[in-house]
């Protein structure tokens, strides 16, 4: 909805927000850039103070008109745009946005987490994604050998954090499946989801407590105390 879009970038400006994203609308989905550019601009408009971000998660919103598209020309007609959520799979369209943008400080943020070592060899600039909730620790320990330019420790972590979810997405994960994740390490009740998801069986929260303890992600005091071991 543009009306509710544009009321909630008033809002976030009121409250002094630091910037707004935003996504495609996807119950009548723009066809072209032009038409959705032309969406964006007019939220950006609503708060003209603020930093202004695209989130591409066309996954969701079922517009797949491509990031680089969308990029090209876009701070000529959004003057407060500052950058980029990329939570797609196509890293040939995320590299494309930071080759053709070298010159514009945007930032690059990507949300595939199991690819986040490949988007960091092509130029991400940081990192938005659900699964930090609870492996944070082993993502920083990968940030941290990328920035050191050990790449065969940052590959190692990077596939330590494909073990776990490529084990839980074969289960069925989602929203719930999350919650269900984060309530186990933290100790933090998260709730349940709202409908039309669905709580997440007991059986796979218990799969997924016993693949965390496997790639000692998880000891029997990290359930009391709610902290993360480092991978080995």
């Amino acid at each position: 909805s543009l009306k509710e879009s544009q009321e909630l970038a008033q809002h976030a400006a009121e409250i002094g927000a630091d910037g707004i994203a935003v996504i495609a609308p996807f119950f009548l989905k723009p066809w072209n850039k032009d038409v959705l550019i032309n969406f964006l601009k007019e939220v950006a408009a609503a708060a003209p103070a603020l930093p202004f971000y695209y989130y591409h998660i066309p996954a969701l919103t079922g517009v797949k008109i491509r990031a680089e598209e969308v990029l090209d020309g876009i701070q000529e007609k959004i003057p407060t745009f500052q950058g980029l959520k990329f939570s797609d799979t196509d890293l040939l369209d995320f590299g494309q946005c930071v080759d053709q943008n070298r010159q514009r400080q945007f930032a690059f943020l990507f949300g595939v987490d199991e690819q986040l070592l490949s988007a960091l060899v092509m130029g991400a600039t940081g990192a938005v994604g659900s699964t930090y909730n609870y492996l944070g620790k082993k993502t920083n320990q990968m940030l941290e050998a990328f920035e050191r330019k050990d790449f065969s420790s940052a590959l190692n972590h990077q596939f330590c954090i494909q073990r776990f979810i490529n084990f839980v997405v074969k289960l069925g994960f989602g929203v719930s499946q999350t919650k269900a994740i984060m309530t186990l390490v933290s100790g933090i009740p998260m709730g349940p989801p709202r409908l039309p998801l669905q709580k997440a069986s007991r059986e796979f929260t218990d799969n997924a407590e016993a693949k965390l303890r496997s790639l000692d992600f998880l000891s029997l005091n990290d359930l009391k105390d709610g902290n993360l071991e480092a991978c080995s």
